[in-house]
């Protein structure tokens, strides 16, 4: 019996195996192949029903819903509900809107399928979506038909339902829905069939449709709804946040044996993890080379823990998954925060080898703690910072802190920091996802304060300023240049025909010294003269942020002529047209 049990399982196994592969090659075929290698197999329902929720989702909108109907034919009603579980729902709120969409596919796909499971499986919940569209009149024996009778439709002259023209603001009305008109050809539809296979049933539905209390229900579904999506990964927002935690390297767990992550015998009641993430492990970043690495057999338990964290992302950053690009956002973020993590904990040794044994020894989940760490720090650092800020005393906007200054605190004050990279590489934001990330994101934090406690020193008044576009360029060079031209020092704009003469100064040719020494070693002095800070106790961050700006002055300005200078075209001064 041993020997005849171990041949049945080795036969499940090998099938499993093979189906496996087969749909591995359909997730990252281009739809039309995708679609085309789903409806030619020579099992097409075995090999649809042997996808994960998840896969087979992912399908549906890569291919198209309405493309994709012969293959939903094919699927399982837990198929069809999980579906339903992460499309209709928008947070705690059913949106009806796509509800219609859904349910319009799945009666495409098979609408007696659909009608029979929806009457015994889900009548709650679709009675729900018919008493947001629809009034129901029972009419008894011996009552007149409804006066607004030509409203209404009716298959046996008792029960009568209708869709309202208008939105209501009564509560045992329905609005109109924005897809109303899509929706009404679909319920009567869908209410036909019903009376054509069991009319005592339709009468069921209609009588119950007009009882329906939809708070309770919406409650009760979406109880469930969080039930089944917790049993894949989803959990709860309030609990899924946890995966943000952070958490120091002295403090991850280590996995209890090695032995966890062996591969062990095959269990049919076990399913396998999804694999639609796996397209979107490209790169040469340290994850991902870690990951070529693992043995194959031991891959699949080291996927289902990726699977299991990035279903914890979606649900922590309220990801609505309508399109592929959802989950694809999903799936970036997850395997960036795992390359930082992996980078910290090797400090620096970003060898592949090394980072494989760092999975080995730790659980996925703490990895990605351990990135998200890096990046809260320095959102804690900035928000303490600002706090005290002259900038926020000022009641200063941020724009105050120049364009890339603006940039980096603008992303480290986002719900979940992100990496400030300016268009570098077509992205204005990205995850952080390296030290070197987090290196630059700190240096210009240091530079951001640095800056900031210089304007503090200055004790200008702020209510001087009246014109122009205000920096802490404009400000610093304005009272600097106020001060070579024996001005007030205050934020008034200059006279061009004055500021001519300080223009000249500033790019004067000189043999012994270059320019820009001279007008750095200047600026630097008035700096410490002004601020009382001694040269030699200027931060190295002070000293890079008047660096900065001599350099951009000498780029931007150098070859102009001091005769053809306009206002508008020298934004980091404050001047006015003479």
């Amino acid at each position: 019996m041993n020997d005849e049990k171990d041949y049945r399982l080795v036969n499940i196994q090998k099938k499993e195996i093979k189906l496996r592969q087969q749909r591995h090659e359909i997730i990252v075929s281009d739809s039309e192949k995708a679609l085309d290698m789903i409806l030619d197999a020579k099992a097409p329902a075995t090999l649809t029903q042997s996808f994960p929720d998840q896969d087979l989702y992912y399908l549906m909108h890569k291919i198209g819903p309405y493309d994709f109907i012969p293959v939903l034919a094919m699927a399982t009603s837990e198929q069809w509900e999980y579906v339903l579980d992460v499309e209709v729902w928008d947070n705690d709120r059913i949106d009806i809107e796509y509800m219609t969409k859904i349910f319009d596919v799945l009666y495409k796909a098979d609408p007696h399928r659909l009608l029979r499971w929806a009457v015994k499986e889900k009548p709650a919940f679709f009675e729900f979506y018919l008493f947001k569209n629809m009034v129901v009149k029972i009419r008894e024996h011996d009552e007149l038909p409804p006066e607004d009778f030509n409203d209404y439709i009716t298959i046996d002259d008792k029960f009568y339902f209708r869709f309202p023209e208008k939105p209501k603001n009564r509560d045992d009305e329905p609005s109109k829905p924005k897809n109303s008109q899509e929706a009404w050809e679909l319920i009567e539809k869908m209410l036909k069939a019903v009376a054509q296979m069991d009319l005592s049933v339709f009468h069921g539905i209609l009588l119950e449709t007009e009882s329906v209390l939809p708070s309770e229900i919406e409650e009760e579904e979406f109880r469930l709804k969080n039930l089944r999506l917790a049993e894949k990964g989803f959990l709860p927002f309030h609990e899924a946040m946890g995966i943000y935690q952070p958490a120091r390297i002295d403090s991850l767990r280590k996995r209890p044996d090695n032995s966890s992550l062996k591969q062990k015998e095959y269990d049919p009641e076990i399913p396998l993890p999804p694999q639609f993430f796996s397209q979107f492990l490209k790169g040469d970043n340290l994850f991902v080379k870690s990951l070529k690495l693992f043995d194959p057999k031991l891959i699949l338990l080291i996927e289902s823990e990726l699977a299991a964290l990035i279903n914890k992302v979606i649900s922590a950053d309220k990801i609505k998954l309508k399109a592929k690009e959802d989950l694809e956002k999903a799936i970036i973020k997850t395997c960036d925060y795992l390359n930082l993590g992996l980078e910290i904990i090797l400090k620096g040794k970003l060898k592949p080898e090394l980072a494989r044994d760092v999975i080995l020894k730790y659980f996925l989940e703490d990895i990605f703690r351990t990135g998200s760490r890096a990046g809260i720090k320095l959102k804690t650092k900035a928000v303490n910072w600002f706090k005290q800020s002259f900038t926020n005393k000022n009641n200063l906007p941020l724009s105050f802190l120049g364009e890339n200054f603006l940039g980096v605190i603008g992303g480290l004050f986002l719900d979940r920091p992100l990496f400030f990279k300016n268009y570098a590489s077509g992205e204005l934001y990205s995850n952080f996802k390296s030290i070197a990330d987090i290196h630059q994101t700190s240096r210009l934090l240091k530079q951001i304060i640095a800056a900031d406690t210089i304007i503090g020193k200055l004790n200008i008044d702020i209510k001087s300023f009246k014109l122009g576009i205000l920096t802490y360029k404009t400000l610093i060079l304005t009272l600097w240049a106020k001060e070579k031209l024996k001005l007030p020092l205050n934020l008034e704009p200059i006279d061009t025909t004055i500021f001519k003469d300080f223009f000249k100064a500033l790019f004067q040719k000189t043999e012994s010294e270059t320019d820009d020494q001279i007008q750095l070693n200047d600026l630097i002095f008035w700096v410490s003269e002004t601020t009382g800070i001694k040269q030699t106790e200027l931060t190295k961050e002070c000293l890079e942020v008047l660096t900065d700006l001599i350099n951009e002055l000498e780029q931007e300005y150098a070859a102009v002529d001091p005769e053809n200078i306009d206002p508008r075209f020298i934004p980091h001064f404050l001047l006015t047209k003479s």
